[in-house]
């Protein structure tokens, strides 16, 4: 099938996030010695600089979910289904319609860090069926179908790494088609003039906790909130005054809050992410899942009665400094 012409809604603030990909912010003034988490301490260097990019990019693709919610309240947005799923594949398309390959690769992070935020809850209290959210297995493969569906060749390994079934990705090139005309007339009525702008205010709070010290250094030096600001300044009819703060929460979360016009986005959230990188190294110190002897070699019946829907978290990657879309193979 053949791609639609982009009009440009979402593509604008795609555009716009595309140059900011190597943003960097101030170094920040601190209220504490910055110190990494503690299971840093049991894996490499290398692997340490691993989790704080996967930390990083996660952080970029929540504050564009939370920017969904935001555009959802400012302009009374109709929504068909849950917000939620609403918002999480707004943040993806606006990600890979900037085609740029340091936001492609925090949308695979965004993808295995459901993967393995899914691995870590062992309990079925832990899943929560009635949530506003989908199960994060539905979320990653979610995920992953508009990945393949907005460029079938660049994450046809990805796929393939989780055994995503050759049959839907044909099916995701018309979802992602039809989702990208859907947001594209939603949000077109909203677009910006030529030289408008809206003044967003951004706050990094200091925190005492120095593990926290270390994530807000991290997202104030890449400047994430600024990288907000300036995709939908000029990008949207947006009112001055919307408030962009990153913060200790006292939990892993982010949100949008309406009636205060303010984006929060939680250092915890950052730590949260960086722990389950972190981890995934620890228990697969080969960077492959752990398989005991007997595993090694597998018959026919046991392949063909393998779980083909058994999360796959992040791959070996490239190490380097942290920076905003830091690029990171699969």
């Amino acid at each position: 099938m053949g791609s639609t012409p982009l009009r440009r809604s979402p593509s604008r603030a795609a555009t716009a996030l595309a140059v900011l990909a190597l943003l960097l912010g101030a170094r920040p003034v601190l209220a504490v010695e910055p110190k990494p988490p503690e299971l840093y301490g049991e894996i490499t260097a290398e692997q340490a600089a691993e989790a704080d990019q996967f930390a990083l990019n996660n952080a970029i693709a929540t504050v564009f979910h939370e920017a969904g919610h935001m555009l959802i309240s400012e302009f009374s947005l109709p929504v068909l289904g849950k917000e939620e799923d609403a918002v999480d594949a707004l943040a993806v398309l606006l990600l890979l319609e900037a085609e740029d390959e340091d936001f492609n690769s925090v949308v695979e992070d965004w993808a295995n860090v459901w993967f393995l935020t899914a691995g870590a809850k062992e309990d079925e209290e832990d899943m929560a069926f009635w949530d506003s959210h989908g199960l994060d297995e539905q979320r990653a493969y979610s995920t992953v179908c508009l990945m393949v569906g907005k460029d079938k060749k660049r994450f046809h390994d990805f796929a393939q790494s989780i055994e995503y079934p050759d049959y839907r990705f044909e099916e995701c090139l018309v979802e992602y088609q039809s989702l990208l005309r859907s947001w594209e007339k939603v949000l077109g009525p909203h677009e910006a003039a030529k030289g408008d702008k809206t003044a967003f205010k951004i706050t990094y709070a200091p925190t005492r906790d120095p593990r926290l010290a270390h994530f807000r250094e991290l997202i104030k030096t890449a400047g994430v909130m600024e990288m907000v600001a300036a995709a939908f300044s000029g990008s949207y009819k947006l009112k001055d005054g919307i408030k962009l703060t990153a913060t200790e929460c006292g939990e892993a979360n982010a949100f949008w809050s309406p009636d205060d016009r303010e984006m929060t986005l939680c250092y915890e959230d950052l730590l949260n992410s960086a722990e389950l990188d972190a981890q995934w190294y620890i228990d697969n110190p080969d960077g492959e899942e752990d398989r005991s002897e007997d595993d090694t070699v597998e018959d026919e019946e046991a392949v063909e009665d393998r779980d083909v829907g058994q999360p796959s978290p992040p791959r070996e990657r490239d190490a380097g400094s942290p920076r905003a879309g830091g690029s990171r193979s699969g």
